[in-house]
């Protein structure tokens, strides 16, 4: 009866269109209060649920990626890249998805990798001969390595709600990344054979590499102090995006390109994309702790466990659902929604849990570029000004060579398991 109540009344607000933020506290509330239950309880989990350090990286490594965007440390990045890959068929392809990997790595936002990456690249794949839609979805596609290449919000949500270490998480998440930008990159030769686009006839001399390869050392120094002051297990993932902030902020006022005007856009900007992300951890942790007291993991677990005969097969269901999931719903949503339900009864089958919560937040990130809702297929809307329909259709081959490769993580555990037990032996 409680899972019909909590369940049943999340899904009628939420197809009524009620945000899943205040759909979340209404069905908690309804099965709060007919049980007797004070409901203060709502207001404690509610300040419980944001009063954590880890989740201090999410608006810190959002901020980063917004001064970012409003520096000249993106076009350096692009120029760099662009020397590297000048001579391939295709290049621009190669170009934008290898910039958007980098820019990932700095940023860990799959929108801001699209606005930044896709208004510098546009121009040049329009003059290399790329159709718009194209164009338009490979940079979709390319922004959401964003969530996948660590720093990733989604893994620092996922970690402090399931109590994973963060700095595993983000480790795991190395070579999915890379396998999948790698298979992006497959796809753009693919479709510049089909267009029979020429090799590039420029060439970089010598001393042009150097001089870009010199410009793009501030850009190209911050994931090192990011994730080699993690991995090194010199900073924790909340200090580092601490000095990814201040270090993106000292680089714009020595530029001179942060005003007062644009570092307040910024803050603006930071603020109202974090404070949604909060309220929903928030009222979450409210529907997390109902789900705790009445043991309806375990119980729907266990009803799972005696119909589904291996791990095997609980891979492919879990798979299948997040993907559905992906385009309906915002992740960080699903993943305090579904997370605490779904995992545990991989655990039970033996499965990895960081293999389980790695391959949990990737999968749901093929959903920022998946029909209806996928936020990356938006911002290139507003970044290229290209139609819905035209960015979905461009994206499309992409999108299916991410979910063949997010399928190959999941049935080859050690694509996510051997870098984090390399790097720390355990």
């Amino acid at each position: 009866m409680t899972g019909v109540i909590l369940f049943g009344t999340l899904l009628v607000f939420m197809l009524l269109g009620v945000p899943v933020c205040f759909a979340i506290l209404i069905a908690c509330v309804a099965y709060l209060a007919p049980n007797g239950v004070a409901l203060t309880i709502v207001s404690q989990q509610l300040v419980t649920g944001m009063n954590s350090f880890v989740l201090l990286a999410v608006p810190l490594f959002t901020l980063t990626g917004y001064l970012m965007e409003q520096t000249s440390l993106s076009n350096r990045l692009v120029e760099f890249v662009e020397c590297l890959c000048g001579g391939v068929r295709g290049s621009m392809g190669a170009v934008t998805i290898v910039t958007c990997a980098i820019f990932a790595a700095l940023t860990g936002s799959g929108p801001a990798t699209v606005a930044a990456i896709g208004a510098i690249m546009m121009p040049a794949l329009d003059r290399a001969g790329y159709p718009r839609s194209t164009s338009a979805g490979m940079v979709a596609a390319g922004g959401a390595l964003g969530p996948i290449i660590p720093p990733s919000a989604n893994m620092v949500v996922y970690g402090a709600t399931m109590g994973l270490s963060v700095s595993k998480m983000f480790i795991g998440g190395v070579i999915p990344g890379l396998l999948i930008a790698v298979c992006l990159c497959l796809v753009n030769a693919v479709i510049a054979r089909k267009h029979h686009f020429s090799k590039s006839d420029v060439r970089y001399s010598g001393r042009e590499i150097l001089r870009r390869t010199l410009r793009a050392i501030p850009t190209l120094v911050l994931p090192v102090i990011i994730l080699g002051g993690i991995y090194g297990g010199i900073v924790t993932p909340t200090e580092a995006a601490v000095l990814s902030v201040v270090y993106a902020t000292i680089y714009g006022l020595a530029t001179r390109e942060l005003k007062l005007k644009v570092i307040w856009t910024a803050l603006n900007k930071t603020v109202l994309t974090s404070a949604t992300v909060a309220f929903i951890i928030a009222v979450a942790t409210v529907f997390g702790w109902i789900l705790q007291k009445t043991r309806l993991p375990a119980i729907i677990g266990a009803a799972i466990m005696s119909v589904i005969p291996n791990k095997w097969l609980y891979l492919a269901i879990l798979m299948l659902t997040l993907f559905i999931v992906g385009c309906l719903m915002d992740t960080i949503p699903s993943i305090l929604i579904l997370a605490p339900i779904l995992v545990p009864v991989g655990i039970q089958f033996g499965l990895n849990e960081l293999h389980l919560g790695v391959l949990f937040c990737i999968t749901l990130t093929v959903g920022f570029v998946t029909p209806p809702f996928g936020i990356n297929l938006f911002t290139a809307v507003s970044t290229t000004g290209e139609s819905y329909s035209s960015v979905v259709k461009g994206v499309i081959p992409f999108m299916v060579v991410m979910c063949l490769c997010v399928l190959v993580c999941a049935f080859a555990s050690p694509l996510i398991t051997f870098l984090p037990n390399f790097m720390l032996g355990t």
